[in-house]
């Protein structure tokens, strides 16, 4: 028993229990099987027909009855934004994105002070803040000389 475990690289129990039926120590049918199939090959015996009784005796098993899903579970929306945010390239997209804010910001900022060079100072003074005694000089130039 040791022997065939050493050589299966299986644990002594795993193989006591696969030559008891014992399949439920198991946690998949694909195990059972791989092992069943390698015990077959260490002893010379075709493991073809082993095989097809091991899966009539895995479907009489509760654990085993439910096939294995190939595709895995459905996945809903929150898994599929974490697989495509892993499968980002972030080397090239962080430094990508700040470039682009750097270069909106100087657009905006000039954009901006172009706006402030241009405005008039006076624009949000209130009338009547100060009130000339004197008529200004300007009205008095006389226009043609």
């Amino acid at each position: 028993l040791e022997d065939i475990a050493r050589l299966t690289k299986l644990r002594s129990d795993q193989v006591l229990a696969l030559e008891e039926g014992r399949y439920h120590v198991f946690s998949a049918p694909v195990y059972v099987r791989g092992f069943v199939k390698s015990y077959a090959k260490l002893v010379n015996i075709d493991p073809a027909p082993l095989l097809e009784k091991l899966n009539g005796e895995l479907n009489k098993d509760k654990k085993f009855q439910q096939a294995e899903s190939l595709t895995g579970p459905q996945r809903g929306l929150i898994e599929w934004c974490a697989y495509a945010l892993s499968r980002v390239p972030w080397k090239i997209v962080v430094p990508l994105v700040a470039v682009l804010m750097l270069i909106a910001i100087f657009v905006w900022g000039m954009q901006w002070w172009e706006s402030y060079k241009n405005r008039d100072p006076l624009e949000n003074l209130p009338p009547g803040y100060y009130q000339s005694s004197t008529p200004l000089p300007a009205e008095y130039i006389p226009l043609e000389e």
